[in-house]
């Protein structure tokens, strides 16, 4: 069976999930020559420099590497290959670095293109309380997820779904889309199709900040007070205000279970909490959604002591 050598680029974990597909897969007809990733960066609060997870598993498995796409010695290599898979890279790939391989670049982009663009897919679904997402797999352009589809499938969002849940499952029908392509394209059978692009909305990258919701907010989800549409969190606001026609139900109550599910485990959901004149920073790492369709918290964490929940909290700290 003829194979295509292929190089990966990608760098979060679940990128290293698909890439582990890859590996551990004997019946893809290809073969992985390289990997490139972000460099080390410092994380943690001792802040000590660590490798990308899809650089700790190539290196695991003494596959060749890149940490820096931007050396001029990666563009030959590129030129041995015939196909480069790219997943959650982080970064724009030069217009001309994407003519090098035989048939490009493609992108495996976690949604169902040309809905959510942009750095964070698999969290906008949850975000604006979509029932469906899934996976596109496309050829690459020059533009932020813009190039032509080669293939889609849908998944049905259920309750339990958390972002880090839908990152392992998104990423499980990518890897499939990916596998059942690549044989069409060697069959000569690929097909693609041009994206609409006057249905293209697009995403923001996530900060610490946008998990931030305002203490009076809290007190209403605590007592089960009703929530005012000037009180859907201002993320889910400039995205409706933004495309009002791509979320015609929005509900203000629901939208924060609907921020804790997008957000869980990170950038994660929090308040500042005054206690004996001293704010401090309050995680909410548990919540549930009511018959009634009410945002209830279940566990806390309030920094520098353990996770509780949320009666034993107030016990010991009244609201």
């Amino acid at each position: 069976m003829r194979k295509l050598n292929i190089a990966f680029f990608g760098t979060p974990s679940f990128a290293a999930d698909v890439l582990q597909m890859v590996i551990e897969d004997k019946n893809l007809p290809v073969a992985l020559t390289f990997v490139v990733t972000q460099p080390d960066r410092k994380a943690g609060r001792q802040q000590i420099l660590t490798p990308t997870p899809v650089k700790l598993l190539a290196q695991q498995h003494n596959i060749p590497f890149f940490d820096d796409f931007r050396l001029t010695t990666l563009d030959q290599r590129l030129k041995e290959v015939d196909l480069v898979l790219l997943y959650a890279f982080g970064e724009l790939i030069p217009a001309q670095m994407l003519k090098i391989p035989r048939w490009g670049f493609w992108n495996i982009h976690p949604s169902l293109l040309p809905k959510y663009r942009g750095p964070s897919p698999i969290t906008y679904p949850l975000l604006m309380s979509d029932k469906r997402t899934g996976v596109s797999l496309i050829e690459m352009d020059e533009r932020m997820d813009h190039g032509k589809i080669i293939d889609q499938e849908e998944y049905s969002i259920v309750p339990e779904d958390t972002q880090e849940l839908l990152k392992f499952r998104l990423s499980a029908i990518g890897y499939k889309l990916f596998k059942k392509n690549i044989q069409l394209l060697i069959d000569g059978a690929l097909q693609k199709k041009e994206q609409d692009h006057t249905k293209a909305t697009f995403t923001r990258l996530l900060t610490k900040k946008d998990g931030f919701i305002p203490f009076p907010i809290i007190q209403k989800i605590i007592k089960d007070e009703e929530l005012k549409s000037e009180d859907i969190p201002p993320i889910i606001a400039e995205y409706h205000k933004k495309y009002p026609s791509s979320t015609p139900n929005l509900q203000s109550p629901i939208s924060y279970h609907s921020l804790f599910r997008a957000f869980y485990p990170w950038p994660g959901i929090w308040t500042m909490l005054p206690i004996n004149g001293v704010e401090k920073r309050l995680k909410i790492t548990g919540m549930a959604l009511t018959p009634n369709r009410q945002p209830q918290i279940t566990k806390v964490q309030l920094e520098g002591k353990k996770e509780v929940d949320l009666q034993t909290f107030r016990s010991a700290y009244p609201l």
